[in-house]
């Protein structure tokens, strides 16, 4: 199966080389993925199927194969049910390989969910503002 990026203008990703930050502006949840979850992230959005995806980071993890393979797809349902991505029957696959670990092998992928900035995250800088802008939110919004 092939994913991409979710397709709602309230969810955005960047990478940074080794990792992903992603945020959810709706529900206000910000995330995390690093060493090879960033990896898996980086080949789901060149469009590469999870299973050529897992075949080719497994060997860089000092995980057992199966035990990746599973944390990979359990990794992809958590991304899916946070709506950050979503199913791509369509992708056209560009090329991908992963990056070994600078540290040494990858540990089993996992995704950090941060919830600390919520309010700011769902802040709307137009309307939910003071009169000095934005992040000064203004205690009775206009709604």
């Amino acid at each position: 199966m092939q994913y991409r990026l979710s397709s709602s203008p309230n969810v955005s990703a960047r990478s940074f080389g080794d990792e992903v930050v992603a945020a959810h502006f709706v529900n206000g949840i910000y995330y995390s993925l690093l060493g090879s979850a960033a990896q898996i992230w980086d080949g789901l959005m060149a469009g590469v199927a999870l299973e050529t995806i897992v075949a080719r980071m497994a060997p860089l993890s000092d995980a057992d194969a199966a035990d990746f393979a599973a944390a990979a797809n359990r990794l992809v349902e958590t991304l899916l049910a946070e709506q950050l991505i979503e199913p791509a029957p369509d992708a056209q696959a560009t090329a991908w390989q992963p990056v070994p670990g600078a540290d040494g092998p990858y540990g089993l992928p996992a995704l950090e969910r941060f919830t600390d900035m919520e309010d700011l995250l769902q802040l709307d800088p137009v309307h939910d503002v003071e009169e000095m802008g934005w992040p000064h939110a203004n205690p009775a919004p206009a709604r």
